[in-house]
């Protein structure tokens, strides 16, 4: 079974400098591939992404051609970086931008990010990584992914200013290489269930009336809510359980 992977290394840093995230996102990498997944490294900073929460911003955003990759693969892997214990602001960009996707559905009426898999990848010199964990596979979660166990892997340093994951040899942390196999088999194996199994569209799908208001909202408006803003919302949703 083929199976894509899009890797976005969400570093604060552009090419052709090193970046400690994509030093662990690589070994993840190297996992990915043994299990026959085709795999893509994007590196967010390369390209023109500015900030928004459509899918689109019009003339020069390059976050639709990394959202088209990300919708025709199975597997989203988000590396990051952490600054001052939460994740880095172009992590922050991404799942702000990835709320675009509220406005569309799949073929069968759930939204887009359905029967995809995630996880994370996360470095830095202190503390942060269960938080930029947390939070991101939460978004995920969200925005439609299903999450495996133990989806994340994460290295960091001792307490204060110290060397990152590349001049600490992070690449022989015991943990770290546990938690980096264990993350690339089980969305692996989940994503393998999903192609083969996907969620069924019952009672988790988008109602074209909703579908309709979320069209005409102005840009920048929360999504998720109009069910409770619309008029009618609260008949429609009660219906959701019933029909």
């Amino acid at each position: 079974m083929s199976l894509k992977a899009v890797l976005l290394n969400c570093t604060l840093k552009r090419s052709p400098e090193p970046s400690n995230t994509q030093a662990l996102m690589d070994i993840v990498v190297g996992h990915l591939e043994s299990l026959d997944v085709e795999c893509e490294t994007i590196r967010v900073v390369d390209h023109n992404v500015p900030f928004g929460v459509e899918s689109d911003l019009g003339e020069g955003d390059e976050w639709p051609m990394i959202l088209d990759k990300i919708l025709a693969a199975d597997i989203l892997i988000m590396g990051m970086s952490i600054w001052f214990g939460v994740r880095s602001s172009v992590a922050q960009l991404v799942i702000e931008r990835l709320d675009g996707t509220y406005t569309t559905t799949n073929e069968v009426g759930q939204y887009p990010m359905y029967n995809k898999v995630a996880g994370v990848v996360v470095t830095g010199n202190e503390d942060g990584a269960h938080d930029c964990s947390g939070t991101t596979l939460f978004n995920l979660s969200h925005l439609g992914f299903t999450i495996p166990p133990n989806a994340d892997t994460y290295w960091v340093g001792d307490a204060g200013p110290g060397p990152s994951f590349i001049d600490a040899h992070g690449e022989r942390h015991p943990y770290t290489l546990k938690t980096a196999g264990w993350m690339a088999h089980n969305v692996v194996h989940m994503a393998r269930i999903l192609k083969q199994h996907p969620i069924p569209p019952e009672g988790n799908t988008v109602p074209g009336a909703m579908m309709s208001e979320v069209t005409d909202m102005a840009p920048g408006q929360e999504k998720r809510m109009i069910a409770a803003t619309m008029g009618e919302g609260r008949r429609w949703w009660w219906r959701l359980g019933r029909d």
